[in-house]
């Protein structure tokens, strides 16, 4: 499989979990007025989501990579060229369902802004350290985590609107 095959499989799993995590944040909606009765199928789907999400991240930020820039950076918010612009905006793209299941899953904010930072630098710190081609950014933290936060958002919005509409 190419790097391209990889990357287009990588953008069908997103999109399969931001939609899950958006419907299953629907159903708990629904569960929280009284709609739905047992959670516990929703529990598992999210782990399966979550589960299936993280093994695709941690596929496509660990594998090796033909880079030849630096190894670290950690000048903030310094994005070099258009590459590094789509670069930051595909980063807050991908982290989008973490925020997005971990409503589903009843997490309340600041839990759900710390998970996304500590998965963000654990990531970082592991590509540091296993020298594989790939730049350990800060600016990677504050997308994904921006990423993170904006799932939780709309998740918490799902959850507030569809609580107005069934009033």
């Amino acid at each position: 499989m190419s790097g391209f095959s990889f990357e287009l499989a990588y953008a069908a799993l997103l999109a399969v979990t931001g939609v899950a995590g958006i419907v299953l944040t629907v159903r708990r909606a629904m569960r929280e007025r009284g709609r739905e009765r047992s959670a516990r199928p929703d529990r598992i789907a999210i782990a399966v989501f979550l589960t299936a999400w993280l093994a695709g991240l941690l596929f496509m930020t660990m594998r090796p990579s033909a880079g030849k820039g630096t190894l670290l950076n950690l000048v903030p918010l310094s994005f070099q060229g258009p590459g590094a612009v789509v670069d930051a905006v595909l980063n807050v793209g991908v982290f989008v369902p973490l925020g997005l299941l971990l409503v589903a899953a009843g997490m309340r904010f600041p839990v759900t802004l710390l998970i996304g930072l500590l998965l963000s630098v654990g990531i970082e710190l592991s590509q540091y350290l296993a020298q594989l081609g790939r730049t350990a950014d800060v600016n990677d933290l504050l997308t994904n985590t921006t990423g993170t936060v904006l799932g939780w958002a709309l998740g918490a919005a799902i959850v507030h609107i569809r609580g107005r509409v069934d009033s």
